[in-house]
């Protein structure tokens, strides 16, 4: 316990440090775990363009390694878009030469402590930055900020969202894209039988919490088949009412209800050219005797 003790004890704050190195001064840990960072080339332009617009508003972390030489604990994607920039200089927090073994510990911290903002915080910044630059255009401001003007749009939409369904959304901790799609299967939703539509808000994310819908696809294929809820009314009810049923199973039973649609359909026309006094084609009376040949069969 004593040895567990004079250990930790061993790490210790260090006075900080700052300055604007030159950038030949500075290189890149090539042994750092991280090899991949999961950035993609949009990421990468953001970075770029708000370090050309802002600078580096957070400073690299350095380990000094010799005079005059820094080795990065933590800011290797912030100096690859210097040198791509062609600064001159980056500004540095810099620490003591330091053993390997505390390098990592404090390279572990500096990386595992951080947490991404969440959507709605997001949102309620934007808000502020709207509000500040209310005759800026939309594109100026989401160009500011990095991001598309779809994006934009969305993060005002979800700010304006009614609180019990951000309360919703931060229970069953809903990825940030499952908030925008979910913006966007809202407007579909209607009354089905006893389920308004606030019960049916509560019925999907439930399912999201259950791992039922979840995919992009699950919540463009549910505003689909709501876009057509009178057709498929029955199969809705029973995806509502019955707790294990995914979306996939309801695009099933939709696809599998297609059949009832397309009668219905040719019913409607029939009807309509009945009611005008409109002759059938030949080739559509084939095709109606076809079709009572087949119910004398099947009903």
């Amino acid at each position: 316990m004593s040895e567990n003790k004079n250990f930790l004890d061993s790490f210790k704050p260090y006075p900080g440090k700052y300055a604007d190195l030159p950038l030949e001064s500075v290189q890149a840990d090539h042994t750092q775990p991280r090899k991949n960072f999961g950035i993609t080339s949009a990421d990468h332009s953001r970075l770029l363009k708000s370090i050309s617009t802002y600078g580096i508003e957070d400073p690299l972390k350095v380990c000094e390694i010799e005079s005059g030489r820094y080795l990065i604990i933590d800011g290797h994607r912030r100096f690859s878009c210097a040198k791509e920039l062609k600064l001159e200089t980056v500004p540095c927090r810099i620490y003591p030469k330091m053993t390997p073994g505390e390098l990592e510990a404090r390279r572990y911290e500096m990386q595992n402590n951080r947490r991404n903002w969440r959507p709605i915080e997001k949102a309620n910044a934007i808000h502020k930055i709207n509000q500040e630059y209310k005759n800026i255009s939309k594109k100026e401001i989401a160009t500011l900020i990095g991001i598309t003007q779809k994006n934009l749009f969305h993060y005002t939409e979800l700010r304006d969202m009614r609180m019990e369904y951000l309360e919703l959304m931060a229970a069953h901790d809903m990825k940030e894209y499952q908030m925008v799609v979910f913006m966007q299967l809202l407007p579909k939703l209607r009354k089905i039988r006893n389920f308004e539509i606030d019960d049916i808000v509560k019925v999907i994310f439930k399912k999201v919490n259950d791992g039922l819908l979840y995919r992009r696809t699950d919540f463009i294929s549910l505003a689909k088949i709501f876009s057509t809820a009178s057709l498929h009314e029955e199969e809705i009810l029973l995806f509502l009412e019955e707790a294990s049923i995914s979306v996939e199973e309801l695009v099933e039973r939709t696809q599998l209800s297609g059949i009832s649609v397309q009668i219905k359909n040719l019913i409607k026309e029939l009807s309509i050219k009945k009611n005008l006094n409109i002759n059938l084609t030949e080739k559509e009376k084939c095709l109606f005797e076809d079709l009572y040949k087949l119910m004398e069969i099947h009903v």
